[in-house]
Formats: structure tokens, C-alpha cells, sequence
């Protein structure tokens, strides 16, 4: 729905069901744990509700954190929608018992800045890269516009830079695909949750080589050597999405954080994919934080990269 619309239906104070259609649409578009989208919408006068909604996935995501990112990232697709309806957003999170519930309400009208506009273009467009990148590097000022997008209250981002980064972060890697590769009880339960015809993970969400290959590990997964995967960490751009403590809301703010900077990439013609199952655990986290001299808590992987460009015969 346009601005102009959006301003003629001004005087009710709840969203329409034209306005109602276009935010659970933003929300359906959001990445999800398994595809799982783990929340509930709930519209009411202009305020539009996602309360956290439990999945089955004991040992993929024993403590809920992909689920909360993954709410977050919904919150963030929800803003964007409301923004571009016409409307200034005010988004808040509480904690009920151990579930989370993200409000986004519209506060009063407030055009959306080009920025806004062009990232809730994205939102259907955006879509997760498991293969390689082209060589070509990032075009320059790239790096810091990402930052700026992710830049949140107590989100921070963080480059990995250098060959000792790169093999810090490797080792990290490569001990947690091993751990989750000989883990029975999660290898059992992943298998449940590869699905053909993309009703939950689909195959081609496991990546072949390089980093990509590292994030979800099934007990068939051939492990990239330690000193190509940080090769691999070198030749992309790898981001570190931390939040300034642990708690269920700070999984929020960071899959918020991160759906705003993947969305930029995305209008940007950018590739880009996300990482979070090795950060499950509490060493690699620890470990992650340490090699980069984090004063936070490391949440998201990000790798960025320019799509493969086509032979000219494919074009």
C-alpha cells in the first residue's frame, strides 16, 4: 500500500485489513530457525504483536536463541512494513516466563527515509547464499555501510581481519562441526528436519565447502582443513554480530540487528547467508570473544559476498 493511501485512511485507529495483509506479509518473509517461524502475529488498533511460539528442536536449539533471533528478524521485517505504510514505529520486547513477546506499534504518521524504502524492497528478495562468492572484493565504503545498518542499542558488529583471526575463527569452527557431528541425539533430530520440498531445512541449506559448510554438520558433512577454511574466513567477509549481554531480548535485538544489515546487502545486490549453530556453544562463544578481543557476546555469523557472475553464453 502507497504513502498516499496509507495517509487517506488516517482517521481509524487500527490498521485495515489491506494494512493488516502487508505486515504479515513483512513478517512472513523473515528468516527462520528451520523455517519454522517460530511466532505468532497478533493484530490489534495499530499495534502488531509477535509472541514467541516453541518448536520441537530439543537439541538444535536447546536454549531458544535461534528462535529469538529469529523473532527479532521478524520484529525488524515488521518496522520496515510500517514505516512504509506511513508510520512511525515504536517496537518494545518483554518477557513473559521464559518466552518472548516483540510489540511494534504505530505511533503517528512519519514518512519512511529512502533507506527504509529500499530495504523493505528487499524483503522478498533477500535470500540465503550457502555457496561461494565471486573473488571480487566488496565494492569500497561496503564494510561500514553494513555496520551502520546493523547499529542498534547494545548490538555491536565486528569484521574479522587478518590471517590470525581467520584461523582462531577456523579452529572454533571446525571443533564445533565436529561436536555436533558426533552428537547422535542432534544428528537424529536434524535428519527429522530435512525436508525436499523445503518445509523445514532444505538440502541445499548445507554448504559443500568453505564456511558454508561449517554451519549446519550432518554426520555425512566433509570438514574443510582447518587452513583452507581460514582461507576461506580471509578471501569473504565474515561479520561478528555481539550483543552487549545474554539475554533472551538481547537474541532479539541481535536477529534485528542482523535482518537490517542483510537487507541492506540484499538492495545492494549482495550475497549474504548467516551462521548461528556453532554459537550454541558456550565455549565457542567464550572462544570467539577472546580471539577478537570482544568485550560482548557473540550471537551471529554473517558472510557478504558479490553472487558468482554467469558465462556470457549463460546470461
Amino acid at each position: 500500500m502507497s504513502v498516499a493511501r496509507a495517509e487517506a485512511d488516517g482517521g481509524r485507529d487500527s490498521w485495515s485489513e489491506a494494512e493488516s495483509a502487508v505486515l504479515a506479509e513483512a513478517v512472513h518473509c523473515a528468516p527462520s530457525v528451520h523455517n519454522t517461524r517460530p511466532w505468532e502475529l497478533a493484530i490489534h488498533g495499530r499495534t502488531a504483536e509477535l509472541r514467541e511460539r516453541t518448536v520441537l528442536a530439543a537439541q538444535h536449539d536447546p536454549e531458544g536463541r535461534d528462535r529469538r533471533i529469529s523473532l527479532g528478524a521478524a520484529l525488524a521485517n515488521l518496522v520496515l512494513a510500517i514505516r512504509g505504510l506511513g508510520w512511525a514505529a515504536e517496537a518494545a520486547t518483554r518477557l513473559a516466563g521464559d518466552l518472548v513477546t516483540a510489540t511494534a506499534t504505530g505511533t503517528h504518521r512519519s514518512r519512511p527515509a529512502d533507506t527504509e524504502n529500499r530495504r523493505r524492497r528487499a524483503l522478498t528478495d533477500r535470500r540465503s547464499h550457502r555457496h561461494a562468492f565471486d573473488r571480487r572484493e566488496l565494492p569500497e565504503g561496503t564494510r561500514d555501510v553494513l555496520l551502520e545498518a546493523l547499529a542498534a542499542p547494545g548490538v555491536t558488529g565486528r569484521w574479522i581481519a587478518g590471517a590470525d583471526e581467520a584461523l582462531a575463527v577456523a579452529r572454533l569452527l571446525d571443533y564445533a562441526a565436529r561436536v555436533f557431528r558426533g552428537d547422535a541425539e542432534y544428528q537424529r533430530e536434524l535428519a527429522l528436519w530435512i525436508t525436499p520440498r523445503g518445509r523445514g531445512v532444505r538440502p541445499e541449506a548445507f554448504g559443500t565447502g568453505g564456511l558454508a559448510a561449517v554451519g549446519l554438520t550432518t554426520s555425512r558433512t566433509r570438514l574443510p582443513d582447518e587452513s583452507l577454511l581460514a582461507d576461506r574466513i580471509q578471501r569473504e567477509a565474515v561479520l561478528v554480530v555481539a550483543t552487549s549481554a545474554d539475554t533472551p531480548q538481547d537474541h532479539v535485538r541481535a536477529g534485528a540487528a542482523m535482518e537490517q544489515a542483510w537487507l541492506e546487502a540484499a538492495s545492494r545486490d549482495l550475497a549474504a547467508s548467516v551462521m548461528t549453530q556453532p554459537l550454541h556453544l558456550e565455549e565457542v562463544r567464550a572462544g570467539l570473544a577472546q580471539s577478537l578481543g570482544l568485550t560482548a557476546v557473540p550471537q551471529v555469523l554473517m558472510r557478504f559476498g558479490l553472487p558468482v557472475e554467469p558465462e556470457v553464453g549463460d546470461r
